[in-house]
């Protein structure tokens, strides 16, 4: 992935390459994400020395950058894995099942994706986990830390705001001035990024506000939903999980899994697959956007190793 990826094929690469250059006249959507595009700036000076030494035709290139995000990226899906470990665990003390949990999290064609290229769905990878571990373990502090910059992480994390209202550590009013306060910094961080380096007017590209590209990605759902009700649709969910769709298809069609579901996982996740949904329905790319629900795949798939594994100790 990091050594033959065709840029050409994502404007999401070129915008965040583009921004580690200091170009910020790219979509809208991508130049308010400034955290990775900068930490991967900073990594690729030192490696551009190296590059200088070892390979001289290339350290001109975006070779080191690209490298300083493959590093940078592994790193943070790693984080991301080990938060989804300790969710789990709060869920089963069984490790063969945690581990297989892990597998099916980690193993994802989308996961090879996220860290080998010069993307930022790695930090918003941690931002889900950390607030679905925050709810679940009611760690107060990680909670408001989440809610307040998850928005920073990547604009959509506002779609998380029925969760957010609905589950929590604290007080429904204080999770509610929380989302509002989310809200601020998001558009706070837009504002102060837009009057530091405004776009320029000969750069060809339009400046949106949040509002109207929230609106232009809702116009995407009738398109969206026809794309996944394809045979073509359906395989590009398969890759969320791949091979592993088949452990919830398992559990799903399995009573005794059924009634683990219903009793370990909290109703609060019907809510959170619903603004996965959400995430699908309004992206141009709707498999990426289901993988963002895959600490609650690993739970369900924790849950189904449990039951297989009782029956058969049950058996012998």
């Amino acid at each position: 992935m990091y050594v033959h990826y065709d840029f050409s094929h994502s404007s999401d690469t070129e915008s965040y390459l583009a921004m580690s250059t200091g170009n910020y006249n790219v979509n809208s959507v991508h130049r308010y994400r400034f955290i990775l595009p900068l930490v991967a700036k900073t990594v690729a000076l030192p490696l551009q020395a190296v590059y200088t030494k070892l390979w001289p035709h290339r350290a001109e290139s975006l070779w080191p950058l690209q490298l300083a995000y493959f590093i940078i990226n592994s790193l943070i899906t790693a984080f991301y894995g080990w938060i989804v470990y300790r969710l789990l665990r709060l869920y089963s003390t069984q490790l063969t099942a945690i581990v297989v949990g892990l597998v099916v999290v980690l193993t994802s064609r989308w996961v090879a994706y996220i860290a080998g290229l010069p993307l930022t769905d790695s930090l918003y990878l941690v931002a889900i986990a950390s607030l679905l571990y925050s709810i679940k373990a009611e760690n107060k502090t990680l909670f408001i830390l989440t809610v307040l910059l998850g928005g920073l992480m990547k604009e959509s994390f506002l779609l998380f705001a029925p969760l957010i209202l609905f589950a929590g550590p604290h007080k429904w009013y204080i999770r509610a001035t929380l989302i509002v306060l989310s809200v601020m910094i998001l558009f706070g961080e837009h504002q102060l990024i837009d009057s530091l380096i405004p776009i320029e007017n000969t750069s060809g590209v339009q400046h949106e506000s949040l509002v109207d590209v929230f609106v232009r990605h809702v116009h995407k759902t009738t398109v969206t939903l026809g794309e996944l009700a394809s045979v073509r649709g359906l395989g590009e969910i398969f890759t969320v999980l791949g091979i592993f769709t088949f452990i919830l298809l398992y559990g799903s069609l399995n009573k005794d899994c059924r009634a683990s579901w219903k009793s370990s996982v909290e109703k609060y996740y019907w809510i959170f697959f619903g603004c996965i949904i959400i995430h699908a329905l309004i992206s141009g790319d709707a498999a990426r956007m289901f993988y963002f629900g895959s600490a609650l795949y690993g739970v369900l798939a924790v849950l189904v190793t449990e039951q297989v594994l009782l029956k058969m100790n049950f058996n012998k």
